[in-house]
């Protein structure tokens, strides 16, 4: 019998050490795509034919490669794992590294919002209000330059960011100025703090720690936060803080929380359905709505144009980007009004926030309510699904792996191919890519969900 438990014993060793050893090695492999990143095309012979769009999709599809085999790993082999410490110091490890890998490199490839950031930050240093005037408007003249004021999205109109988000240009714009690699660096700092938080997370839900590497390798998360510097990474940061406080019972810091994050980015109000528990409903609520208008006071002297760029993005189609199940309905009823669509949209997210709101308070599943709305969210967006939007969701997957999601986080990025298709239109079979194994996933995923056990609860059924 002693034998029998040595050998198994050793059998264990050899197994840990070998997942190791996978681990070190995808995450050498990656580290070093990441280095050297679109100057791989330099490398293949028909890669300088193609533009920096097909260059970044084919390294974002290879390493999307690494990154699944990474997390099959991981999650397969969870009861060998266990929690060892010396495995999430080397995600960790990693996890940082591919980061600042990428913030020497330009943001131009992919997106320019960065420079509307430094732009805000900018005319807010300077005194202005940026919902009042736009970029092209002559009072701002003497803040145009050649380094930002070029790359600046559409110029001719005014800010699109909520009050969050402009009070944090102004602070990251004293703190870095016109850096771009500057504010990239202040992003990744508040994407490490997430990845510490989500670690703490797990463990105080009961998962492993090493979940973490479904967040923290993800190149969708690590391109654009670290590349391109989207605000995603300080709104999941106090999105993630808020999940924490309310997995802590520490409800009303969770509302405070989940406040500032929907002040920079305003979809992750959703999540206070989630998080509110029934004797708390009114507090909560007076407590996020006191909290958003104190952010919004500062600019309120620029009155309806506060809203900025809002309502046309809501409402002109030429708007819509990357919309799977608004443009299949757009097709299926041709006549269709866009606006009158996006309005359902956002009625039905509303109504699914109040169900679960009104009727399901389950306080140990508030993460799964909260994961849910964010799916929800995903697929109901009512103006357009940028990439990096879908980044919301994927700190739920360290808890709830979803393969329909985690595929999808890997073919999204397949969307930027609208911007070098023949007269800028999506090509359709992008769209089939993206959206065809998302919803199939989900339904056959829906159909276990009804094929299991009534005695056994969905959040076991879903955990793997």
């Amino acid at each position: 019998m002693d034998m029998e438990n040595l050998n198994h014993n050793q059998s264990i060793d050899i197994r840990f050490r070998l997942i190791y050893a996978g681990i070190v090695l995808l995450g050498f492999i990656s580290v070093i795509i990441y280095l050297l990143n679109f100057k791989l095309s330099s490398l293949v012979p028909d890669f300088p034919h193609k533009t920096a769009i097909h260059v970044y999709v084919s390294l974002f599809v290879f390493l999307s490669i690494l990154y699944l085999v990474s997390v099959v790993l991981i999650l397969k082999n969870k009861s060998t794992i266990g929690q060892s410490k010396g495995l999430l110091c080397i995600i960790l490890f990693f996890a940082v590294a591919f980061r600042l890998c990428l913030i020497p490199n330009d943001p131009v490839v992919l997106s320019k919002d960065m420079y509307r950031f430094i732009w805000d930050g900018r005319v807010q240093q300077n005194g202005t209000n940026p919902y009042r005037y736009a970029p092209a408007d002559e009072a701002l003249k003497t803040l145009r330059d050649e380094q930002i004021y070029p790359h600046v999205n559409r110029k001719a109109y005014p800010t699109l960011y909520p009050a969050g988000a402009q009070i944090f240009f102004r602070f990251s714009y004293a703190l870095v100025g016109d850096s771009i690699y500057g504010f990239k660096a202040v992003m990744i700092f508040f994407d490490i703090l997430t990845l510490l938080l989500l670690t703490a997370l797990l463990r105080v839900c009961g998962f492993e720690a090493n979940r973490l590497i479904l967040y923290a390798w993800n190149p969708l998360v690590i391109f654009e936060i670290a590349y391109s510097g989207h605000l995603e990474g300080i709104t999941v940061f106090l999105m993630v803080a808020a999940l924490l406080l309310s997995a802590l019972e520490k409800k009303m810091p969770a509302v405070f929380m989940l406040a500032l994050s929907s002040a920079i980015k305003l979809y992750p109000a959703l999540l206070l359905a989630a998080i509110l528990n029934r004797g708390e409903r009114v507090k909560g609520i007076l407590l996020f709505g006191i909290t958003i208008v104190l952010l919004y006071l500062p600019y309120m002297a620029a009155g309806n144009k506060m809203f900025g760029f809002l309502p046309v993005y809501l409402k002109n189609p030429y708007e819509s980007f990357n919309l799977g199940l608004k443009f299949l309905i757009m097709r299926l009823v041709p006549g269709l009004d866009y606006y009158l669509l996006s309005q359902l949209f956002l009625f039905a997210l509303a109504a699914a926030g109040l169900i679960i709101f009104f009727k399901f308070k389950q306080n140990d599943q508030f993460m799964w309510f909260a994961f849910l709305l964010t799916g929800l969210l995903m697929i109901l967006m009512p103006a357009s699904l940028h990439p990096w939007y879908v980044i919301l969701i994927i700190p739920f997957l360290a808890f709830y792996p979803s393969p329909a999601w985690l595929i999808f986080t890997c073919t999204v990025t397949l969307s930027y191919l609208k911007y070098v298709s023949a007269q800028g239109i999506m090509p359709t079979w992008v769209l089939l890519a993206e959206y065809l194994p998302l919803f199939a996933l989900l339904a056959a995923g829906s159909i276990l969900k009804k094929a299991t056990p009534r005695g056994e609860s969905l959040r076991q059924a879903l955990r793997l």
